[in-house]
């Protein structure tokens, strides 16, 4: 078959472009696009990838900026140099490790957490050429499971501590136990409550010895209701804390720590912050439970205690009545408050009742019990006093109410004495019924004297 040709007219005519050139083309655009691929791919999986030598030393970066630094500045420079604080150099290893997590330096020395991948290169001999990696900048998360890993443990130092304080017996017990294991937690020296007191601050359930100059620092805080972070006599850390609550209204917690030991943390602040106003309110609650204690032990008219605390104060000096201290027990009956009542108005009744009162007190000192008793009859325990001394304090009492001017509302009483042996086996019951039988003896024979009771059988 004959072949056949075309003949082209000048204006159909083209360049030919040669199969080489063609292929080149063709491999070059394909060379930008996986060159583009790897950048895309390798952007979206790791912040910044990496080569070094042998030594150590960055031999290719990219991209153009790592952890702010210019990589054109890095290229060169051992790796290890921009960790921060690493016992183990992970540029220095010898086997491919994943996820593995360091502090380098980023511009400026701002501290980075990053998350490396490593991979060794070897060489056409087989030797080890250096390290291929990739690096993520994992601070962010790393900041945030740190929070988050913070606040467990602050919650359930916080949920243990509110455990000691809830399951104490009374509000004291709260805030000493509370006090006690605020101090173990944080790992302080001592801890305190502060309040208001006459001379700037007053110091209340120290765990240890507090330190002369924290009063002082209180006193000052407590006027300002500043909390306070800072060095005691420029050595001891200490913190304190304040609330506001029930009263006392203004209360601070104190805490301090050894010469020397660390400063505080944001953990420990926060803790300090939270409980200070537990036990602020622990405080306020336990003062008021303490009020609450004296006025229910507390005679109103007379300030004296009451029957009932005077039954169990005796009680617990005399304790089961088979040992116990030598003592004497004064029990006393007015004799004239029907009259005064009668003839001068119960306030002239009450007048005789606060001088008995006033008399009594004087007359226990700081180690006796004075108490009334009830209505007109009033009891005064003197824990080892002779029956010599009981008699000389009831003469005394009978002849200072004798002496008191006409005209005011004097008492005039009768008393009697019962006097217990050291382990005697008397007990309170024993005791008060002598002293009563006495009492009504001395009231028998004429009234305003006394009488003294026979020694327990």
């Amino acid at each position: 078959m004959p072949l056949m040709t075309t003949a082209l007219r000048p204006e159909e005519r083209s360049a030919t472009i040669p199969p080489a050139a063609a292929a080149a083309a063709a491999l070059h655009g394909a060379l930008l696009e996986s060159r583009q691929r790897w950048q895309d791919l390798t952007g979206l999986a790791a912040d910044f990838v990496f080569e070094t030598d042998s030594a150590g030393r960055f031999s290719f970066l990219w991209p153009n900026h790592i952890l702010g630094h210019a990589a054109a500045g890095l290229l060169g420079r051992r790796a290890a140099s921009l960790l921060l604080g690493t016992a183990t150099d992970p540029f220095d290893q010898r086997h491919a490790i994943r996820h593995h997590r360091v502090w380098m330096a980023g511009a400026g020395g701002r501290p980075r957490c990053i998350s490396l991948s490593l991979a060794p290169i070897g060489d056409a001999r087989g030797q080890f050429a250096g390290l291929r990696g990739a690096a993520h900048d994992v601070t962010d998360q790393e900041a945030a499971a740190t929070a988050a890993a913070a606040g467990l443990r602050r919650a359930a130092l916080l949920d243990a501590l509110g455990e000691t304080v809830r399951h104490a017996g009374t509000a004291r017990e709260a805030l000493a136990n509370g006090l006690a294991e605020l101090r173990d937690a944080l790992g302080c020296v001592g801890t305190a409550m502060v309040v208001p007191g006459g001379n700037g601050a007053e110091i209340i359930g120290a765990t240890a010895e507090v330190p002369p100059g924290l009063g002082a620092i209180a006193g000052e805080t407590l006027d300002t209701a500043r909390d306070w972070l800072g060095e005691i006599d420029g050595r001891l850390p200490a913190a304190l804390f304040h609330h506001h609550g029930r009263p006392p209204a203004i209360s601070a917690l104190a805490a301090w720590r050894a010469a020397g030991a660390r400063g505080w943390d944001a953990e420990d602040l926060a803790v300090l912050r939270t409980m200070a106003a537990t036990l602020g309110a622990v405080l306020g609650f336990s003062r008021l439970q303490a009020t609450l204690e004296l006025q229910a032990g507390t005679d109103p008219l007379t300030g004296l205690a009451n029957r009932r605390a005077f039954l169990d104060a005796l009680s617990n000096a005399l304790g089961d009545g088979t040992s116990g201290p030598r003592g004497a027990l004064l029990f006393a009956d007015l004799d004239n408050l029907k009259p005064l009542n009668d003839q001068h108005g119960h306030e002239a009744g009450d007048v005789a009742l606060r001088t008995t009162a006033q008399m009594l007190r004087e007359a226990a000192g700081s180690s006796g019990i004075a108490a009334r008793f009830g209505g007109d009859e009033f009891t005064l325990w003197l824990p080892g006093a002779t029956a010599k001394e009981a008699v000389a304090c009831a003469e005394a009492l009978i002849a200072a109410a004798a002496a008191l001017p006409a005209d005011r509302p004097a008492p005039r009483f009768s008393i009697g004495l019962a006097c217990r042996a050291p382990g005697s086996g008397d007990g309170a019951d024993g005791l008060l019924a002598r002293a009563d039988a006495a009492l009504y003896d001395a009231k028998r024979s004429g009234r305003g004297g006394w009488r003294m009771a026979e020694p327990a059988a």
